[in-house]
């Protein structure tokens, strides 16, 4: 039998302010302004720091975790 772990979920949490980010089911991109310990604020939306974000725009991994991808 093979145990595939569980993949891991990107959160807001993980974005840092003044960052862009898509979250899921929204259909706008969003510069993250400011996080508290509950809540990001963008301009115009509060979200839960756990809501999930779109993978597309993150990288995972190098000992780092989620993060959002550079653009290049």
């Amino acid at each position: 039998m093979t145990d595939k772990p569980p993949e891991p979920v990107p959160r807001l949490r993980h974005v840092k302010p003044g960052q862009r980010v898509l979250l899921v089911g929204d259909k706008m991109i969003r510069t993250l302004v400011v996080k508290d310990d509950h809540h990001g604020y963008f301009d115009g939306l509060k979200a839960s720091l756990c809501h999930p974000v779109e993978p597309a725009l993150m990288q995972f991994g190098d000992g780092g975790g989620w993060r959002v991808r550079e653009a290049t």
